[in-house]
């Protein structure tokens, strides 16, 4: 009998061959399942697996790339802004641009210079112009963006910033008629007098109007006075001081005025207004206004009326205010004669919220310098009064070799202060002769100001104008042809 076969049978039965075929689709399941969650990878600190040399290379995904972005687009019609409006501290101007900028939703934003400095604050399409950059070059900067363009940036052209000055600009007229007498004096002088007449003659000068000339006159002479200097030029400067408020001059100031002196006052003032329209006109309104406060010394001649005085000035200030180019400055005396604690009141009464601001030196010879001092004390007083931005015209006519109301008696015990005596020679001292000729330029360097005085004048000094008077006997009448020779011999201001 053979022996028995003990090896295993090598032919599977059909449950295992089942088996092995479920586990087989089991293991492909789970290896398909962690594949597909990213559980292929290998694990952290393990090595991957490497490829043995001559087996089959298994196909691999491609890698995808990142999109480019386009690249950015320039702007069009980029022209550079333009400043409108006029150029000066106080005065609103506007960046605009010759075309707008494309496309349209392109987004603006602006930048105002100085110098090319930066103005803080100034980044909007409009700006009042401020004062501390008088006499810088002002521009704009626009910057415009929009997504998926390339920025750009813009400057306007620089344009110089004038002072806030409404004298500033154009011809000043020059009075030409028979008034005063020194252009007829001048117009018949030949040689050296004819030379010396003409530093008065040819200089624009205030011309007063005072009660001598009647209501029923007084428009019309105005109109014509307007007429003859402008010679058909509208923004020709037109100088005049208005001497209303003493009908019966000033030594009749002890008696009130009369209803019928108040009403004519206002009617007078009203055919001025009338005649002047729409002139260009620098006005003096009141000199002498300061008889109005109490005076310095207990022995001087008061005001009857300072109260029902300072309402009619108060009348011709809102009056002539209202004219579209008049530029009005109530008399505010002098450095040596009212004290700011007395002006502050007076002005106030007498209308200085409507007016541009105040005149120093009608009647008096002190210097510059010292007007500026009391000037800009002045201004800063009234604007602590509640009467901010107040500026103030200087009279030079008769300030050459300047002097107060105490030097000028200390030197001259018994003398005439309203008729001081004409310096001799050029090198004579505190005496009268003409000062610096008509000018807006504050800081001349004849004037010899201190850096304080020359920032204060370009701040508060609009000009130095001529409504002084020392061509005159007594600043007033009449004409006398030794004093204007003398005063315009002896000037250090001849150049």
């Amino acid at each position: 009998m053979p022996a028995p076969d003990l090896r295993p049978s090598l032919k599977p039965s059909r449950r295992l061959v089942a088996a092995l075929g479920l586990v087989l689709v089991l293991v492909v399941a789970v290896g398909a399942t962690w594949a597909l969650r990213g559980g292929g990878s290998t694990p952290s600190g393990a090595e991957a697996p490497t490829q043995t040399a001559g087996a089959p290379t298994q196909p691999t995904s491609p890698t995808p790339t990142a999109s480019v972005p386009p690249a950015p687009k320039a702007l069009k019609h980029t022209a550079a802004p333009r400043i409108e409006g006029t150029v000066m501290a106080g005065q609103v101007v506007r960046a605009t641009m010759p075309r707008h900028w494309r496309p349209r939703r392109v987004s603006l934003t602006y930048q105002w210079l100085a110098d090319g400095k930066p103005i803080a604050g100034a980044t909007k399409a409009r700006l009042t112009v401020p004062d501390k950059v008088a006499g810088a070059k002002l521009a704009v900067q626009v910057t415009g963006t929009l997504p998926g363009y390339v920025t750009a940036v813009e400057r306007s052209r620089g344009a110089e910033v004038e002072r806030d000055d409404p004298l500033i600009g154009d011809r000043w007229a020059v009075y030409q008629g028979p008034w005063n007498g020194i252009y007829p004096a001048y117009e018949h002088a030949s040689g050296t007098n004819r030379a010396l007449l003409g530093r008065i003659a040819l200089q624009p000068r205030a011309i007063w109007f005072a009660a001598n000339l009647s209501t029923g006159r007084i428009g019309n002479d105005v109109r014509q006075f307007i007429a003859d200097q402008q010679h058909g030029d509208p923004d020709a400067l037109v100088q005049m001081a208005i001497f209303r408020q003493w009908p019966r001059e000033e030594s009749g100031r002890g008696t009130p005025l009369s209803r019928a002196e108040q009403a004519d006052y206002r009617a007078w003032i009203d055919r001025v207004a009338d005649a002047i329209g729409e002139a260009r006109v620098a006005m003096i309104l009141e000199p002498d206004l300061g008889l109005d406060a109490v005076p310095n010394n207990p022995g001087d001649k008061r005001t009857a009326d300072p109260a029902v005085r300072l309402a009619l000035v108060r009348y011709a200030a809102q009056r002539f205010a209202q004219l579209p180019r008049t530029t009005v400055y109530l008399d505010a005396s002098d450095s040596d004669w009212l004290s700011v604690e007395k002006e502050v009141p007076l002005l106030t009464a007498a209308g200085i919220d409507d007016v541009r601001g105040f005149a120093l030196g009608a009647t008096h010879y002190s210097s510059v310098a010292d007007n500026i001092d009391y000037g800009t004390e002045l201004a800063r007083a009234l604007a602590a009064a509640g009467h901010p931005g107040k500026h103030f015209v200087i009279d030079t006519a008769d300030n050459g070799k300047p002097f107060t109301w105490q030097q000028y008696y200390a030197k001259h015990p018994h003398g005439d202060f309203d008729n001081a005596e004409p310096c001799r020679s050029a090198a004579e001292t505190q005496c009268d002769t003409l000062g610096i000729p008509p000018t807006t330029d504050v800081t001349d360097s004849r004037l010899d100001l201190t850096g304080l005085q020359a920032a204060r004048a370009e701040k508060y000094v609009d000009g130095y104008l001529w409504f002084g008077r020392p061509w005159l006997v007594r600043q007033a009448s009449p004409f006398s042809l030794e004093r204007s020779l003398q005063v315009a011999r002896t000037t250090p201001f001849a150049g």
